[in-house]
């Protein structure tokens, strides 16, 4: 999994004390997007211009989650229409395997001991485990898990529904942390494939997604969002303990990723077209950007943390389960140290456009690291989680918002 940055605007809700970096970046890297709505894998580099495309019509419908390995070698695309994953050389763009998981496959998720990827097939309410050879260029699924018929997941208030949507893993692999969409989570042990640890709707809301993995390996963060709600957890991945729960300061709370010290926790908002900032030690909201696109979905982070790549969702989603439709589909790139929308990958007038799944394949993670922002001063107070941006250049603007709350860019990996 990758990382992410940021500062914030300014004024005097918000000073924005960012020093310009000394040196240009030599980071050198793509980025792999995931076009579920025309099937097709566009790949741009670090200036932003498209220098290939992957045909997916013939391979796999609506590629949906797209994730790379953490050497960065092979890609793996969660077909949601044909209920397959495919597996892409990075290098040659070569798809060399494409495997039948169960319906919906939603997203795969390599394990980082390289030899399995987990997937959530969300229709078909199943977990599937692939083996991989990549040597011979065998890939095969050797381990399903029905959770339909897990007996600790039969209360129809906690579990309404058994639909597996993202999923991440411990740092040895030995655990996936799996989130369901009617509501709740599962621990899932990935050896013998078997639930070992779940919690109902009332623990974690409706339509979770977000499931990463702390830099430092001893937190899990997940979230989940409607149209009406937004909200973060933390798990602890030695005994599997939710240690947070919190409002995540947006409406469809949905992408997110870490600083590259993991001090601060971004994450997007559907509804919202937001983002806000957490501070992964106090667990507080301490920044928040109203606007970083129309229906702001995944997301990742450049390596030198230069930018932030998020996708934007097309006018006629190609799957989802409620309102998360945008006008403006493409991808938005956010500038990590002033949060401002530094490029716009315009996708408006292709037909039938959806861009969803986003991920880096990093070729040189180079020298230079963009690490001039930090948040000093009062935080957010717990109410402040969600309220709109508006109100708060009101009270900035009565002389309260200063007070409040003041931001200095400093520094800190869907």
């Amino acid at each position: 999994m990758k990382k992410w940055t940021a500062g914030l605007l300014g004024g005097v809700l918000l000073i924005a004390g960012a020093t310009p970096a000394a040196a240009e970046s030599d980071a050198q890297y793509e980025v792999w997007m995931a076009d579920q709505g025309t099937d097709t894998i566009h790949i741009y580099n670090e200036d932003h211009e498209e220098i290939d495309t992957i045909d997916f019509s013939d391979v796999g419908e609506n590629p949906h989650m797209l994730l790379f390995d953490d050497d960065y070698e092979y890609a793996y695309a969660a077909n949601m229409g044909s209920g397959t994953v495919s597996v892409i050389h990075g290098e040659s763009r070569e798809v060399v395997g494409t495997i039948e998981t169960d319906e919906g496959a939603h997203a795969a998720v390599p394990n980082p001991n390289g030899e399995t990827v987990l997937v959530a097939n969300t229709p078909g309410e199943s977990l599937s485990q692939i083996s991989l050879d990549h040597e011979n260029g065998e890939y095969e699924v050797v381990q399903d898990l029905d959770l339909t018929q897990v007996d600790s997941l039969q209360n129809e208030d906690e579990f309404p529904d058994h639909r597996p949507i993202c999923l991440d893993f411990n740092a040895d692999g030995s655990k996936a942390y799996v989130t369901i969409g009617g509501g709740g989570l599962v621990v899932v042990d990935t050896e013998e494939l078997e639930v070992i640890e779940q919690f109902g709707k009332e623990d974690v809301h409706p339509h979770g997604c977000g499931t990463l993995l702390s830099p430092d390996g001893s937190e899990m963060y997940a979230n989940s969002g409607s149209v009406d709600d937004g909200y973060f957890y933390v798990f602890d991945t030695e005994t599997d303990e939710m240690i947070h729960k919190a409002d995540a300061g947006g409406l469809d709370t949905h992408g997110k990723n870490f600083t590259t010290d993991g001090k601060y926790l971004y994450t997007v908002h559907r509804v919202s077209d937001s983002l806000t900032v957490i501070d992964t030690e106090t667990k507080e909201i301490v920044a928040e950007q109203e606007f970083v696109g129309d229906a702001p979905d995944l997301a990742v982070t450049s390596p030198d943390n230069k930018y932030f790549y998020v996708t934007l969702r097309g006018p006629e989603p190609a799957t989802g389960t409620h309102d998360m439709a945008g006008d403006s589909p493409g991808i938005s790139v956010i500038d990590v140290e002033t949060l401002e929308i530094a490029h716009t990958i315009d996708f408006t007038g292709i037909d039938g456009t959806d861009p969803h799944g986003i991920d880096i394949r990093v070729i040189d993670a180079g020298s230079t690291t963009y690490d001039n922002y930090q948040f000093e001063g009062d935080e957010l107070p717990d109410t402040a989680a969600g309220v709109p941006f508006s109100i708060w250049i009101a009270l900035a603007a009565a002389g309260i918002g200063g007070a409040l709350l003041f931001g200095k860019p400093k520094t800190a990996r869907s």
